[in-house]
């Protein structure tokens, strides 16, 4: 995992993964944080937690928690920034447990039939802003991860389920009506919005789905045009469509200043 080193193994089988000036007292406080959160009755299959300290520019250090949890063989996260490792570990940590019982609610529901969003309490939080450049005197901002995994098969819904369960401001999918690489995203008070190739085609969201179809198709860009489109909108992240692969893309900002790329596996 580019930039991060294993440093320990400890309560419930949690793996803990730091990046900077992140102290031993920090990761202790850490693991005892996050395994009081989840003791009452919250199994977790697995943890793994990553700490970061990121400095940028003249501007103070932020630090960020991020907490991955498997949890009946799905995954669940929670991720925070603030001014110190604690700080952002409490918030994270905070927030797993309703995220946990969200997923079991929805599984149990899935055993009796098709999924519902009837009275969903949908996360209607904004995209996180980045606001560290690459530090001065270090390297110049590059792309420094590239992410390709399988899409999951999904409708509006589910994937607007996915988006809140593992706390991401936008994800990449197969959207299930049409077929086509599509990514939902967030959008505030409003709720989500999508971003498809062919917005006609994307299928009716369910009722009780806040999900906006964008008007506008998704861009078909080459990675330097897409670098140049992000820098220039001030955006955290861009869908777009990659020149030469026909298929869905989304370059997005790092808490480092510099940038990554989701893509499909195939």
């Amino acid at each position: 995992m580019p930039g991060f080193r294993t440093t320990s193994r400890s309560e419930q089988d949690m793996d803990v993964l730091v990046r900077g000036s992140v102290t031993t007292q920090d990761i202790a406080y850490v693991q005892h944080t996050v395994a009081e959160y989840l003791r009452p009755g919250l199994a977790a299959d697995h943890l793994k937690v990553k700490l970061a300290e990121y400095h940028g520019g003249d501007r103070t250090a932020l630090c960020v928690a991020q907490v991955n949890v498997e949890h009946a063989g799905r995954l669940v996260r929670a991720q925070e920034a603030a001014g110190s490792v604690a700080a952002a570990a409490d918030r994270a940590a905070e927030a797993l447990p309703s995220r946990v019982r969200r997923l079991d609610r929805h599984l149990r529901a899935a055993r009796t039939g098709p999924p519902s969003f009837t009275g969903e309490r949908w996360d209607r939080r904004r995209a996180r802003g980045f606001p560290f450049t690459v530090k001065a005197g270090s390297r110049s901002r590059g792309l420094v991860r590239h992410k390709a995994y399988p899409l999951a098969v999904q409708d509006p819904g589910t994937a607007a389920l996915t988006l809140d369960l593992r706390d991401y401001d936008f994800h990449l999918f197969t959207e299930d009506a049409s077929g086509q690489d599509t990514v939902v995203y967030r959008a505030g008070d409003t709720g989500y919005r999508l971003a498809a190739p062919r917005p006609a085609a994307v299928g009716e969201p369910s009722c009780g789905i806040p999900v906006i179809v964008d008007a506008a198709p998704m861009p078909v860009l080459t990675l330097p045009e897409a670098v140049r489109t992000l820098d220039t909108g001030g955006v955290p992240f861009l869908p777009f469509v990659g020149v030469g692969t026909g298929r869905g893309a989304v370059l997005y900002r790092r808490f480092d200043g510099h940038l990554g790329l989701v893509t499909p596996l195939w």
